[in-house]
């Protein structure tokens, strides 16, 4: 009751055209209008910065303030009364429209931005029917190139700031200004340098109108020639949500869809305008198979005929060890749970494994906004822009608005670091600084309670400043310093990951920090879009699907029942033990991971890249725009990635070519699928954490899977001080 008393208080009533409405203080008039559903027009604004009042086409009256009120700026007030279509009113924004068309190009029929452009929509619900202007237009510079992806028009640019706005409250990056005064003001970047942030495509989709396109798009098609198709990037485990956009079977434009606990609205430009998938020539578009010594095109019965000859020999020659199952953090969940139940089930061994090093039940983010709920985050050992680029604009809009400061742990700078402090360490040496600051924060006696503290303490006793610095390099006085600022956090938050998500003793070393600064946990950020997911799969030779233990002979009798084959209750090796020998038989989805070697070697790619000079069969299959499926991001939200094109010439979605693989090896009556929703909704029966789900359930939105991450505990941590 006290809650909703408080929430009461907070609200502010006013008076808008007649009706009247109910806001929280410190809103806007166009917040107000906006909930009453009273169009207001805008350029300049834009809900996710800060408004500037800047176009003057959102002018209302206000009662009792003299002249025209910028409704995007202008605070509700108890009592106060607002009109918003006025005689005046429709005066001022015909007015403003008027001078901005004056020497607006009015190239729609070829501007990329038309039928999308809002100064295009305004003009025809508010602007005049002509122009009174008869002089010639003022010229800017035209397609100029301001970096890898986007295009500026100056000439059609409105002055709204909304990009110099953007890279200055998100990205960070100030690479966009104003230059010039009044009709010679124009926008670009400092000095002529190039637009290089990694989040340069947002400004093309903040823009109003066409004086910022996209390079990659450019004169490509007409807006309302598009099908839009809602899909998942697969550039890194955000897994940020988009939409494919394509004419003709051909990929145009990738833009993003809004997610507020995935990717807001935003995308990185490696997942705006990464078009590799429909780029032909990087593609494997038919089955290939090795004879007399070469590559050459088969077709897909021939290749599949010999690549489940092969896996059957070696299982019948040299038993369930000879034969190895490698699956993939790139592909979709479909493709991993099939590898494994065909490694399982059809091939009898459990010698599965995939190239990401992923720690099971591992803790991981609650929703990728949690760094801007966090007063301090400690990065250790993790490029964050590397593996995660949203997360990392996240953090920029967090440490530039003041609510985030950042302690990095590493032996590279990252532009976080502005934000707070950077320490500095030599080489594998982070453990050993992440030891240095919980033996800091015990001896200040600030630490959370939790089991095991004395141990920890007497663990942790060697890692004194002076020998942190000996080791790692990093000064008494920072170490103490940070140690300081991690004592006196209320809502921290600690990542690791990327490359070094696989270090045991860093993850246990974190996990000590966490427990005694009040951490939820150190979250994991994987470098792999699918990690989470092909892990949750059973892509492991240490456990059965949903981290479920050989020795639970309940979950073995359960998948016995479910696949109908005895479930081999042995673990199996895994990628470090192969790396050291040649095995007889090996199938690969994906990238051939480094060192692994096969007399036989089967590859299941949709990439010439791929494909090593020793494979003997190739499957090609579907890009991500070209097949269904599901991932799991770092948050463990499971989404639906959509088939937005016909598959490029031959090849098949990965469930496709294990299922026929499976028919091959003796497991036809058993795999009955005909879809990847089918293939899923077999995972939602099976595997723990994925029960209740389907494609219905994911709609545009995605689920959260639910796993229990492992309970944080005391860990020894313990490595060298030599230095």
């Amino acid at each position: 009751m006290t809650n909703e008393n408080t929430l009461l208080d907070n609200m502010v009533t006013l008076v808008i055209d007649g009706k009247e409405v109910a806001v929280p203080a410190h809103s806007t008039v166009l917040d107000a209008a906006r909930r009453l559903g009273i169009p207001i027009p805008t350029l300049c604004h834009y809900a996710k910065l800060i408004p500037v009042g800047a176009c003057r086409m959102c002018l209302v009256e206000v009662e009792k303030m003299r002249g025209l009120q910028t409704a995007c700026t202008t605070e509700v007030r108890p009592g106060m009364v607002v009109r918003t279509d006025t005689p005046e009113i429709r005066k001022a924004r015909a007015a403003n429209l008027e001078f901005l068309l004056t020497n607006h190009p009015l190239d729609c029929p070829v501007c990329d931005k038309g039928g999308e452009c809002e100064l295009q929509d305004q003009t025809f619900i508010y602007g005049p029917g002509k122009s009174r202007f008869i002089e010639e237009k003022r010229h800017k510079a035209k397609a100029r190139i301001l970096g890898p992806y986007v295009i500026m028009d100056q000439e059609r640019c409105v002055l709204c700031r909304r990009c110099i706005r953007f890279l200055e409250e998100w990205a960070d990056d100030v690479q966009l200004g104003l230059f010039e005064r009044g009709r010679l003001t124009y926008v670009d970047t400092f000095n002529g340098e190039p637009l290089d942030t990694p989040f340069s495509g947002n400004t093309v989709h903040i823009c109003p109108v066409g004086a910022l396109t996209s390079r990659v798009f450019r004169f490509s098609a007409r807006s309302w020639e598009l099908k839009h198709t809602p899909s998942v990037c697969v550039n890194c485990a955000v897994g940020c949500n988009i939409s494919l956009h394509t004419k003709y079977n051909r990929l145009k434009r990738i833009v993003s869809r809004e997610h507020p606990d995935v990717n807001d609205e935003w995308l990185c430009d490696r997942g705006q305008f990464d078009h590799r998938a429909a780029d032909g020539t990087l593609r494997i578009t038919q089955p290939l198979v090795r004879k007399d010594g070469e590559l050459k095109p088969a077709s897909w019965e021939e290749a599949l005929a010999r690549a489940a000859e092969a896996l059957r020999d070696a299982v019948g020659q040299y038993g369930p060890a000879g034969v190895a199952c490698v699956g993939s953090a790139q592909h979709s969940n479909e493709a991993n749970y099939l590898l494994q139940r065909l490694a399982r089930g059809a091939l009898g061994t459990n010698q599965i494994d995939m190239a990401a090093e992923v720690p099971a039940r591992a803790r991981l983010l609650p929703t990728t906004r949690k760094l801007e709920q966090s007063d301090l985050v400690l990065i250790a050992g993790l490029d964050l822009l590397d593996a995660a680029p949203l997360l990392e604009l996240f953090a920029r809009h967090a440490g530039v608005m003041g609510c985030t400061r950042f302690i990095i742990v590493g032996t590279e700078r990252s532009h976080l670091a502005r934000f707070g402090r950077w320490l500095q360490c030599r080489p594998g040496t982070e453990a050993a600084v992440i030891n240095g600051l919980v033996r800091a924060i015990l001896q200040s006696g600030r630490a959370r309670a939790a089991a095991g503290l004395e141990q920890l303490q007497a663990w942790m006793e060697p890692y004194t400043p002076a020998a942190v610095m000996h080791a790692a390099g990093v000064p008494e006085g920072e170490l103490l310093e940070a140690a300081e600022a991690l004592a006196q956090a209320q809502r921290p938050t600690i990542l690791y990951g990327g490359a070094r998500a696989g270090d045991a003793v860093l993850r246990g070393a974190l996990g000590n920090l966490a427990l005694i600064c009040g951490a939820e946990g150190p979250a994991l950020v994987p470098a792999q879009a699918n990690a989470i997911g092909a892990l949750d799969m059973g892509v492991s030779p240490a456990f059965l699907p949903g981290f479920q233990p050989y020795t639970d002979t309940r979950a073995l009798d359960r998948y016995q029942q479910f696949w109908g084959r005895r479930v081999p209750a042995e673990a199996g090796q895994g990628l470090r033990a192969w790396r050291g020998q040649k095995l007889p038989a090996a199938l690969v989805l994906g990238e051939v991971p480094a060192g692994l070697r096969a007399d036989f070697l089967a590859v299941i790619t949709s990439w010439k890249a791929e494909v090593p000079a020793d494979v003997d069969v190739v499957l090609p299959a579907c890009a991500f725009t070209e097949a269904d499926g599901s991932f799991t991001n770092l948050t463990g939200r499971v989404q639906w990635a959509r088939a937005a094109l016909r598959p490029m010439g031959e090849s098949r979605p990965a469930w496709w070519i294990l299922t026929q693989l499976g028919a091959r090896l003796g497991e036809a009556g058993r795999w009955n699928f005909s879809s990847a929703e089918e293939v899923f909704a077999e995972i939602a029966r099976c595997v723990p954490g994925y029960e209740g789900l389907s494609y219905g359930v994911l709609g545009e939105a995605g689920a959260l899977r639910k796993l229990e991450p492992e309970r944080l505990t005391v860990y020894e941590a313990h490595v060298s001080l030599a230095g």
